[in-house]
């Protein structure tokens, strides 16, 4: 993996004044073969391999990885930020992931995916940037939506020729310049520095499900798609790998958008991480080293990536990642105001990237979960930090009296608290009356509402995003804590820090969720 003997500039953005994109990767052909977040599994699969003594397997293996260096098209780039645990004396790894719709594959099955016309050359429909925690312990996947109105940097064409820069659609890079242009669109829009990139097709993803032994899908509502050639009924299914492929690409399905199918195929992702890491998986070295064997026949890395050092070191370093610690994100985005079809990135989307260069994104994994901690009793005096109305909370009953959540939730949005629903549950921790559950940095909002339940108890829950969770083992009353929120009349107003809008799901959550 490259070593950061000095800094690395982060090359500016291009320069405004450039015109529109004219086309581009029409929704017809461009498939959404979001769900080849490969390489992120595939490390994971590695892992089992490494521990069980199957590093003879990857001298086959090996042959089958296609290698491509691309540095000399990546011009300047951004700094590489990342710095060595002290634990496991590892850096943070950064690894790009595009999938390619080709229809030259080498099964010659391309052309059934090909659609109702002629579909030559390749898209990424799919760019994912898998970061590997510096500590080995958590793995972030974060999804690039295709329809990103972005600015690309000026790129390496295949004749050789440079493309001058253009706003346009994020994936118009691979169309571009291929990986070298992909790569060097995000380095630029990000200043994440990415170490190894991949690029998958179409029959890997196949042949990996099979050899797995298929993968579970869960779909809320019947799908019956002619385009897809895909027929499912609602709930589960244990489908094969030429279905899960339908179900990857299927379009008419909720609202047929680009951000509906990466949240899908994250619920996918993680049922493959569910099936890959498996006791089931281990206990059959064949079909471990088929799902191997199929991965690596789809891939094209870089020339580090492809070495059999690197890949048995990467996997030897990640033997102690649990499931748990793998999360998948959407990078945070809104629509696009030219054209509500495409979107465009948010200001969260900046302290995305800066947690990902700092190695500050990683899931906290149940190992690592603090117990629940009582609030400080509530007073006049102690400040809040974020007002109710910015605060969105679900209420659960885990064992209080019948109406006990109902009751709550009403008394908590007389305060302004944005209630999203309130239901039964099983609890989570057997901590006092009340507990809420925050995700990562919600530490202020779940004071406030800790506040508004008595000084109720407080506890880090990686799998939730925006929204908190309360449980209620018992009847509470609900205290007004609005006048507190600015610290009362000797202290200045507190500004709320802004709080990330990203979300995410973690690999062991329910796929049906």
């Amino acid at each position: 993996m490259p070593t950061s003997t000095g800094p690395r500039q982060r090359p500016d953005l291009p320069g405004a004044g450039l015109t529109p994109r004219g086309r581009h990767a029409s929704h017809q052909h461009g498939t959404a073969f979001r769900v080849l977040r490969v390489l992120g599994i595939g490390v994971l699969a590695l892992s089992l391999v490494a521990v069980g003594g199957g590093v003879f397997a990857w001298y086959r293996l090996q042959g089958n990885i296609t290698a491509q260096d691309i540095t000399g098209a990546l011009g300047e780039r951004p700094a590489d930020e990342s710095t060595a645990d002290p634990t496991t004396g590892n850096d943070a790894v950064n690894i790009l992931v595009m999938g390619s719709d080709t229809r030259e594959l080498a099964d010659g099955t391309g052309d059934r995916y090909a659609g109702d016309g002629d579909v030559e050359g390749a898209r990424s429909d799919t760019t994912v940037l898998v970061h590997l925690a510096a500590d080995r312990r958590s793995a972030t996947l974060v999804s690039i939506p295709r329809d990103s109105v972005v600015q690309i940097p000026p790129c390496e064409g295949d004749d050789g020729t440079t493309v001058p820069a253009e706003r346009g659609m994020f994936n118009a890079a691979f169309t571009r310049g291929g990986a070298a242009c992909t790569v060097r669109t995000v380095e630029s829009l990000t200043g994440v520095y990415v170490d190894h990139y991949a690029v998958v097709d179409f029959g890997g993803f196949r042949s990996m499900v099979d050899a797995l032994g298929g993968v579970t899908v869960c779909t809320p509502r019947d799908i019956d798609d002619p385009d897809s050639a895909l027929t499912l009924t609602a709930g589960t299914h244990h489908v094969d790998g030429e279905t899960a492929l339908a179900y990857a690409r299927v379009r008419h399905i909720g609202d047929g958008s680009d951000l509906s199918r990466i949240n899908r195929q994250q619920a996918l992702m993680s049922s493959m991480v569910q099936e890959v890491t498996s006791s089931q998986m281990l206990l059959r070295p064949d079909r471990l080293y088929s799902f191997l064997d199929a991965a690596t026949k789809s891939v094209t890395t870089d020339r580090e990536l492809s070495r059999l050092s690197e890949v048995v070191g990467l996997a030897q370093s990640l033997q102690k990642m649990p499931p748990g610690g793998v999360q998948f994100l959407t990078v945070p985005n809104e629509p696009y105001p030219a054209n509500p079809a495409r979107v465009q990135w948010t200001a969260a989307a900046d302290e995305l990237w800066e947690r990902v260069r700092t190695d500050t994104i990683g899931v906290t994994t149940e190992q690592d979960e603090p117990t629940a901690t009582p609030t400080a009793e509530p007073s006049e005096s102690s400040a809040l930090t974020v007002p109710p109305d910015r605060i969105a909370v679900q209420v659960l009953n885990v064992g209080a009296p019948a109406g006990s959540a109902g009751a709550v939730a009403e008394a908590l949005a007389a305060q302004g608290f944005q209630v999203t629903g309130t239901g039964d549950a099983e609890a989570t921790s057997a901590a006092g009356d009340v507990l809420v559950r925050h995700g990562a940095d919600r530490q202020d909002s779940a004071a406030t509402l800790a506040a508004a339940l008595g000084g109720a108890r407080t506890q880090l829950d990686a799998g939730l995003g925006r929204s908190l969770v309360v449980e209620l083992r018992a009847a509470v009353p609900v205290t007004d804590v609005r006048a507190r929120v600015t610290g009362g009349a000797t202290a200045a107003p507190a500004v709320p820090a802004p709080e990330e809008t990203f979300t995410g799901r973690v690999a062991t959550d329910d796929i049906c969720a």
